[in-house]
């Protein structure tokens, strides 16, 4: 009886060690993190990837500047539009990190594409065009996740503020 309990003891302790070591997620960080204007862009290094194939994405919101243009040609600035969003992913490969598991990143969000009608972009009425010519960014996040299994492996948000004439970014970690 007590060697039966020993062994079953013994196999319960081998399998809660190594389901927790197999299940761990890997002590991942972002350093480096620098912003640049083009639409949004987030370039720095992950470590601490180990061999771990990571998806590394980048959501942004801030203020478009908004041209509305009539059916005549005649232009006018959107009024009050609201706040619009944007995002972009880069797929980092664990075969090209260095051999500490550190990987440099670069990341852009697409144009943002707001969706909504001219008028909702600021304009007088929807017979409106409405162009963002520019976004005074406010908001960024970047998050880290394992691409085979869609697990979070870290998350660091940023308040940004942007310029115009010369256009630049500032983002700071929250």
């Amino acid at each position: 009886m007590k060697k039966k309990f020993l062994s079953m003891l013994t196999v319960f302790l081998l399998t809660t060690l190594l389901t927790s070591t197999a299940s761990a997620a890997p002590n991942i960080k972002l350093s480096g993190v620098q912003f640049r204007l083009s639409s949004l862009v987030a370039e720095g290094f992950a470590s601490g990837l180990g061999n771990t194939d990571v998806t590394v994405e980048l959501n942004a919101s801030g203020i478009p500047a908004v041209t509305c243009t009539n059916q005549g040609g005649n232009q006018a600035p959107g009024q009050n539009p609201p706040k619009i969003s944007a995002s972009g992913e880069q797929f980092l490969v664990h075969a090209n990190y260095t051999k500490n598991g550190r990987s440099a990143f670069g990341v852009e969000t697409e144009e943002p594409q707001p969706g909504l009608t001219a008028k909702q972009m600021g304009c007088p009425n929807n017979t409106w065009t409405a162009t963002i010519d520019f976004v005074f960014w406010t908001d960024a996040t970047i998050s880290v996740y394992n691409t085979a299994t869609g697990a979070l492996l870290v998350r660091q948000n940023y308040s940004c503020v942007t310029t115009r004439n010369p256009d630049t970014v500032s983002c700071t970690l929250k």
